[in-house]
């Protein structure tokens, strides 16, 4: 039991740490005094670091996973061997992860500040996390939207998804921007309204005509003379 315990505090500790500072600005040293344990027990449990992270990241996902997938298994019901619509597997993907802050409280808020944090990790610790805790629920998801989006180059859709998911973790990590950007009008508290409004915002992206790339625009040349006027 005892051991069970120093576990859990390892792992609520980190999970406050890293949400609070990332990856890199959180220290073992701070976790496990906030856990009451030391660095030897910190490594008996998890081994490392960046595998603490993990598996701070997987006891969060896991119960999310599972409801993403069960409402997938679902919407695949529904299609009975057709096309699911891409609605719904955007909720599949998505609501399980915004409504946790609505089920789970203070502890749920933190993850997902953790989850908006997640993109910006370096590259093999994200590679960690999407060929570990997220490699189910990433194959799945693709492979309905291919079946969905069958017109869209693989490359293309790749990046669709890229956009979609990036919008979906930044605001999971949305605590107050919402409410400042719309002067209190919004609020992102508002979960199921915030989900009845992603959905149909992020399909329309992912069914968007595919367009022809356009090269960036060479930078304004500033006209002679134009700083002296300026001062």
């Amino acid at each position: 039991m005892e051991a069970n315990d120093t576990r859990t505090r390892l792992l609520d500790a980190a999970e406050r740490a890293f949400s609070a500072k990332g990856y890199d600005g959180a220290s073992m040293r701070e976790i496990t005094a906030e856990a009451g344990a030391n660095l030897a027990a910190a490594h008996y449990h998890f081994g490392s670091k960046e595998d603490l992270f993990v598996a701070v990241v997987a006891r969060r996902m896991e119960p999310m996973n599972r409801e993403r997938l069960r409402l997938l298994d679902e919407a695949e019901a529904r299609a009975a061997g057709g096309p699911v619509a891409i609605e719904e597997i955007l909720e599949a993907l998505v609501a399980p992860v915004l409504r946790t802050s609505d089920a789970e409280g203070a502890s749920a808020s933190c993850f997902l500040r953790l989850f908006g944090r997640l993109q910006n990790e370096e590259g093999e610790l994200w590679k960690r996390i999407v060929n570990g805790p997220l490699l189910e629920v990433r194959t799945r998801v693709a492979a309905a939207m291919h079946r969905s989006l069958p017109h869209l180059p693989k490359r293309e859709l790749m990046w669709r998804m890229h956009f979609t998911i990036g919008t979906m973790a930044n605001i999971a990590g949305d605590q107050h921007r919402l409410e400042l950007i719309s002067g209190g009008l919004c609020s992102s508290r508002d979960v199921e309204g915030t989900i009845r409004r992603l959905i149909p915002f992020l399909a329309a992206g992912l069914r968007s005509p595919l367009g022809r790339a356009q090269p960036p625009r060479p930078p304004l040349k500033r006209a002679r003379g134009a700083r002296s006027r300026s001062r």
